[in-house]
Order: structure tokens, then C-alpha cells, then sequence
């Protein structure tokens, strides 16, 4: 009988970890940790995901819940990998709403944001506009299953009970994903930001060639509209646009799982 319930008992911790570092994940990941998405239905799929794994999974020692300190050092050692999962997922999507701030400044949306119910905060109009449109690219090319696939895969390269220690290789890989996360949200805004600077210009030549004119009135909303319509044209390119954007995502955080299993 203590057998049985020992073996429960430890059954059952495994079960929990793996729901901690799930849980983890799906705070802070793109798309789950949309706000329209009740908690319960995080939670909900947490645990399924949980209840799936936890026969599959098998931790790399034999780990002992003597108390219930040591339980919880395995809880936060595990939530804080689901974190970091989600958080390199994060920070790509995060070059959307640069290239919506970008974009804004020069339309002469900089002073216009609206409230994003998703996240509970104040977006630029363009940022809002991009991220709708990519939040659904990345659904339609399932996305969403990678993430999970990615939680599978970081129990291979760092199983549960295994420490994560962080260096100066993770230091300088989140440094080089900041780096490309610009480098795309230049790239996303830079057909706007060249046809608003040819328009900048036309409208200064102007303004020399006929100082009577207001150039002001006349150029702002005359680059608003120049704006959206360029936005509308390159509406064709988003889609290869968010290929490499994703795929550099899901190899960030491949190499973020084999540089926390390195310790």
C-alpha cells in the first residue's frame, strides 16, 4: 500500500511540474497569452497537455519530494523554462508593433494610439493593424502547434529535475534576437518610410517653389493617405515576410533550450 501511494504520489508531482512549465509558456507566448483567451481555458489546455506528456515523460533522475521545498524548487526552476520559451516567442512579435510605431511616427499617427483588449495597453494604430493580420498568419501556418512542439522538445534537452543556469551565451543570444527583432521591424516598415521620404521631399521643393502655399495643411493629410495605400500594396509581401520572421523565432528558441540544457 505505501508503495502504491509513493508511487502516486510521485506520479502526481511529475504531472504538476509538467503543468508548471506549460503554464509558463502559455503566459507570455504569442497568441496564448492574448488576453481575449480566458484563464481558464489556458489553464484548461495546460492541463491537457500535461495529462498527455506525464506518461511519456521521464525525468532525468530520480527526483525526491521529501518536502515541500523541494517541490517547489523544481516548480520554479520549471516555470521559469516555460518563461523564457514563451518570452523569446515574445519578443518577435514585439518587432510588429516597432514597425507600427515606426510607421505611425511618419504618417503622423505618433500621437494617436488605441487600447489593445488582447493585452490590456496602448498600441500604435499600424502596430494593431499588423499584428491582427500576423496573429492570423501564424495560426493559418500553425504556429500555435510549434509552440507546443517546442514545450515537447525542451523535455529532451533539459528533462525535468535538470537545473538551467544562465550564462553569457544566453546573454548574447537574447542580445542578437533584440538585434533581429529590429532589423525586422526596419524591414516590415521600410517601403512606408522610403515613399513617405520622396513625399517629405516633393513637399519641401514644393514649399520652396511656392512659398504661398501651406505645405502643412496640405502635406499631412496628403502623407496619411500615401501611407495607408502603400501599407494596402505591400500587403502582398507580408506572408513571405512572415515566414522568415517565424522561422527565425522557432530556431531562437531551439537554441535557447540547447543553451539552457548546456547550463
Amino acid at each position: 500500500m505505501n508503495l502504491f501511494l509513493n508511487y502516486f504520489v510521485y506520479s502526481f508531482s511529475v504531472f504538476f511540474l509538467i503543468f508548471i512549465r506549460a503554464t509558463g509558456i502559455f503566459i507570455v507566448a504569442p497568441f496564448f497569452s492574448r488576453n481575449s483567451i480566458p484563464m481558464i481555458a489556458k489553464l484548461g489546455l495546460s492541463l491537457l497537455i500535461a495529462f498527455i506528456l506525464s506518461p511519456s515523460i521521464i525525468p532525468s533522475t530520480v527526483l525526491k519530494f521529501d518536502n515541500y521545498f523541494q517541490l517547489t524548487y523544481y516548480g520554479i526552476n520549471e516555470f521559469i523554462i516555460g518563461i523564457i520559451i514563451g518570452f523569446v516567442g515574445f519578443l518577435f512579435f514585439t518587432a510588429i508593433y516597432l514597425a507600427g510605431t515606426i510607421i505611425d511616427t511618419q504618417i503622423g499617427f505618433g500621437m494617436v494610439n488605441v487600447m489593445d483588449p488582447h493585452t490590456n495597453s496602448q498600441i500604435p494604430i499600424m502596430g494593431g493593424f499588423y499584428n491582427i493580420l500576423f496573429t492570423l498568419i501564424f495560426l493559418a501556418v500553425n504556429g500555435h502547434h510549434f509552440i507546443i512542439r517546442s514545450l515537447v522538445h525542451s523535455y529532451r534537452l533539459i528533462p525535468i529535475g535538470q537545473g538551467i543556469v544562465f550564462n553569457e551565451d544566453l546573454i548574447s543570444h537574447i542580445t542578437i534576437v533584440m538585434t533581429e527583432v529590429f532589423i525586422f521591424a526596419v524591414k516590415l516598415g521600410a517601403p512606408v518610410l522610403a515613399i513617405l521620404l520622396i513625399v517629405d521631399i516633393l513637399l519641401g521643393v514644393l514649399a520652396r517653389s511656392m512659398p504661398e502655399m501651406n505645405v502643412f495643411i496640405v502635406g499631412m493629410p496628403l502623407k496619411i493617405g500615401v501611407g495607408i495605400v502603400t501599407s494596402l500594396v505591400t500587403l502582398q509581401y507580408l506572408v513571405p515576410f512572415s515566414e522568415k520572421l517565424f522561422d527565425r523565432m522557432f530556431n531562437s528558441i531551439m537554441i535557447v533550450l540547447e543553451i539552457l540544457a548546456k547550463g
